[in-house]
């Protein structure tokens, strides 16, 4: 009978047991994912920013300023018109008179019109640069949440293997036990239902850590993780104003207030730009008369038109007031978020050292329960109590030491740091 225990030392002691999912999956569905050490968490964030859909904004905010850019650049305010005009004879007479006029019209830039232009033009490239340092972050923030998922549900299955192999190799020990007469039956269906208790914990683990290769692969459109990704902690400590997104968010109200200005300068159905007109005039009198020519200038210059423009300044202002909204709420939620990282943060320093002293009591207590079990002082459902409680002891501290490293990432995500 001495092999058996030795056995039963060796199962209950064995926490190193470790049945590759790549080997032996619980469930046939596999999203095949590579661990690429040459991959870093930088080339990763690249990779998913250039295919996430919102990248397609950052171009047309660069092809919109500059069009503005262009715009500033002409001489004129506008397209140059040209128009002509004829008039001659009423039906049924044959006097011979007509008169043709010609004209050429400029749209002109009024006093400040050209520099307000040029502000947009300034503000708006400048809102497309800090939009797409924006969307870099956010991104980044994607994927740093999809990674250290990944790597908690992969924590989270390999452990609930090597459970489940301990508790197959437990299963096999009592059956043999019980066929030579040692352990009665109803511990044989005792360890045979611990046993497919395990396995149904392993095929869920198994089937999270899958959806989460799934978020993966979608959110980076690529089929390679890092090996590596942890980050050190920033060192700043408070949200200042080159936050990306709070950047992002301050120059769009820059833009905001330059529109303001242009608005006031935009013509509408007022008639608001100013207008230079030359051309000439073709004039016959009579049949076999002579014909007039002249030339004709026109210059239009509007005046009190506050009131057509209102509307449209009006509008503006509301756009100019949402984005300051917007900034106002941005810079508390970021703050917000900067404490709650800072908490999360220690909890999770808490929480591992915790867990750490929680595994080196279960194992001893593991021990001590082998021992008991071996002296015949301690049956096998106290047993597996103890077993139980050593295995939650061992997924507590694996799932905390991921957690410890994924706040610190957190944490640099809330301050505005790029990997």
């Amino acid at each position: 009978m001495g092999k058996y225990w030795v056995w039963l030392l060796a199962i209950l002691m064995g926490w190193s047991v470790y049945v590759s999912a790549k080997e032996d999956l619980l469930i046939p569905h596999r999203d095949v994912l590579v661990r690429d050490p040459t991959l870093t968490l930088r080339s990763v964030v690249a990779a998913a920013i250039h295919q996430y859909p919102r990248s397609h904004v950052v171009k047309a905010l660069e092809e919109e300023s500059g069009a503005w850019q262009k715009r500033t650049k002409g001489l004129l305010a506008g397209p140059v018109m040209l128009g002509a005009t004829y008039s001659g004879d009423q039906i049924g007479d044959d006097t011979g008179q007509w008169s043709i006029d010609t004209d050429l019209t400029f749209m002109i830039w009024k006093w400040g019109q050209r520099a307000a232009a040029k502000q947009v033009a300034g503000r708006a490239a400048r809102h497309a640069q800090f939009y797409r340092r924006a969307l870099g972050l956010q991104v980044a923030g994607l994927v740093r949440e999809a990674l250290w998922d990944l790597q908690l549900k992969k924590v989270d299955y390999e452990t609930a293997r090597k459970v489940l192999a301990v508790n197959q190799q437990l299963t096999d020990a009592v059956r043999k036990r019980v066929e030579v007469g040692d352990l009665p039956r109803t511990d044989l269906l005792l360890a045979e239902t611990h046993l497919l208790q395990r396995r149904a914990e392993a095929v869920a683990s198994e089937a999270e850590w899958m959806h989460a290769r799934r978020r993966y692969l979608n959110l980076t459109r690529l089929e390679r993780a890092p090996v590596s990704f942890t980050e050190s902690l920033s060192d700043k400590q408070a949200i200042d104003l080159e936050h990306p997104l709070l950047a992002a968010v301050t120059a769009k109200l820059e833009e905001e207030k330059a529109r303001v200005e242009w608005t006031k300068y935009e013509s509408d159905t007022g008639n608001q730009q100013v207008y230079f007109t030359v051309g000439s005039h073709h004039e016959h009198t009579e049949r076999g008369g002579q014909t007039i020519n002249g030339m004709v200038a026109n210059l239009t210059v509007p005046f009190g038109g506050g009131n057509y423009q209102a509307p449209n300044v009006a509008s503006v202002r509301t756009a100019l007031a949402e984005a300051e909204a917007e900034r106002g709420e941005l810079f508390r939620r970021l703050e917000r978020e900067l404490h709650e990282a800072e908490h999360a943060l220690e909890i999770a320093q808490v929480q591992k050292a915790q867990a750490e002293a929680r595994h080196k009591l279960a194992a001893e207590n593991l021990e001590l329960g082998r021992k008991a079990f071996a002296a015949g002082e301690m049956n096998l459902i106290d047993l597996l109590k103890i077993q139980l409680m050593a295995q939650a002891a061992l997924r507590d501290l694996e799932a905390w030491r991921v957690k410890a490293e994924r706040e610190v990432a957190r944490y640099n995500q809330a301050v505005g740091e790029m990997p």
